[in-house]
């Protein structure tokens, strides 16, 4: 009963798409909480570098992808999902093998950049392939299994991954790298004109420019919010609540399981839940209520100090559940209405514009995070970030007056 309302509006091609997002995911949720250990433990990196690598991996997504956007609408997303996929499982493959912080760097070059003619593409085919109004479900939906595989390759992680042994670590990337490949399989069964370059029609533009998309205002208020938004957000927990727990609550780094593990389980639990709530409201009033509900859950990380150690590490993994709250509202709201404001043909573009919610976010957040909790001044942090959440509000209001479709 869980995924059937759902399951019914997919397609051959979008049951293949979000099958193979879900299997990549597996892989993703087996590297991507553990990179800056192994790079520590096993390569002898110090964290500062490890650090740094990912500040530097954000900026070369950044860099990538306006041609990736570009590349999508001239010569089709299928195309580059293959580059991009292949790409991807060699990096992650050359992971396994890093000795030097030169070899660190090329790869980490390698894998923002196939980062960047993934997320683009397979957001451009599920949109095509899906009537609009199904189109915020199956996101929704998409979102899910998102978790799902992130949440299940979590779980693998911990059963193959043995405290300084090099060779479980270099199993963790194989079998990360092998997801890719899977996932190219996948795309490479996926035929019709939705997964090639989009023909125009004999009304509509025969070329398209970033100048096209930059007229879109709504379109560019979307995406400024957004990366308001997830640098408030996503990339401040990831990069925070790590530290915090730890070290400024003294919680055991087991609880870093827990804390985020109660994320992953509402979202897979609850979002067909939220979806239901979700069609009784204007996609507008959905936006404001992303930073809403993600300031409610900073509430939750601010009194933990002021509590027991394990109702501290309560606290936190409330805030997380208030957190998924949030995200689920803003899975099915953000790219759905993305999709709706762009063009088919600048469409690769546009969802290369939204990816940057997650590169710069993943730039501005650490930053922010680094040199707040560096200074020791932890709740500072978390008032700041409370306040920040309110920040896209603004913008998602001039974004609904500049607006010229109806939602």
């Amino acid at each position: 009963m869980l995924f059937k309302e759902f399951t019914v509006l997919l397609n051959p091609q979008s049951r293949k798409i979000i099958f193979g997002i879900c299997l990549n995911a597996i892989g993703g949720g087996m590297t991507l909480s553990l990179l800056l250990v192994y790079l520590h433990d096993m390569r002898g990196f110090t964290n500062t570098f490890g650090g740094l690598l990912l500040a530097y991996g954000s900026i070369v997504s950044i860099l990538a992808s306006t041609p990736m956007g570009a590349l999508v609408d001239r010569i089709g997303p299928k195309k580059v999902m293959i580059g991009g996929l292949l790409l991807n499982s060699a990096a992650a493959f050359s992971l396994s093998h890093v000795d030097t912080h030169f070899q660190a760097i090329i790869t980490i070059t390698f894998l923002n950049i196939a980062g960047q003619a993934i997320w683009p593409s397979q957001s451009v085919i599920l949109t095509r392939v899906t009537p609009e109004k199904d189109r915020p479900k199956i996101f929704g939906f998409n979102f899910m299994l998102l978790n799902l595989g992130l949440g299940m390759g979590g779980l693998l992680s911990s059963l193959i991954i043995q405290r300084g042994d090099l060779h479980s670590f270099q199993i963790m990337y194989w079998v990360d790298a092998s997801t890719f490949l899977l996932y190219l399989l996948i795309v490479l069964s996926l035929r019709g004109e939705n997964v090639n370059r989009y023909i125009p029609k004999a009304n509509e533009p025969k070329t398209g420019s970033y100048r096209d998309l930059f007229e879109i205002r709504p379109l560019m208020l979307l995406g400024i919010a957004g990366i308001i938004l997830f640098t408030f957000g996503y990339g401040t927990i990831q990069a925070g609540i790590p530290v915090f727990a730890t070290q400024f609550l003294g919680l055991s780094p087991k609880w870093l399981g827990i804390i985020f593990g109660v994320n992953t389980i509402s979202i897979v639990l609850f979002q067909p839940l939220v979806m239901r709530i979700l069609e009784k409201f204007s996609r507008y009033v959905a936006l404001i209520s992303i930073g809403l509900v993600w300031a409610l859950s900073w509430i939750f990380v601010g009194v933990a100090p002021y509590l027991p150690l394990i109702a501290s590490g309560i606290a936190l993994s409330l805030s997380q559940f208030v957190f998924a709250v949030g995200e689920m509202i803003q899975a099915p709201t953000i790219p759905t209405l993305a999709n709706e404001l762009a063009p088919e043909h600048i469409r690769g573009r546009a969802n290369a514009w939204m990816s940057l919610q997650w590169s710069v976010s993943g730039v501005l957040g650490p930053a922010i995070t680094g040199v707040m909790l560096g200074a020791n001044l932890g709740t500072a942090w978390v008032i700041t970030m409370f306040f920040g959440c309110f920040l896209s509000i603004p913008l998602f209001l001039a974004m609904k007056r500049a607006a010229t479709i109806t939602v």
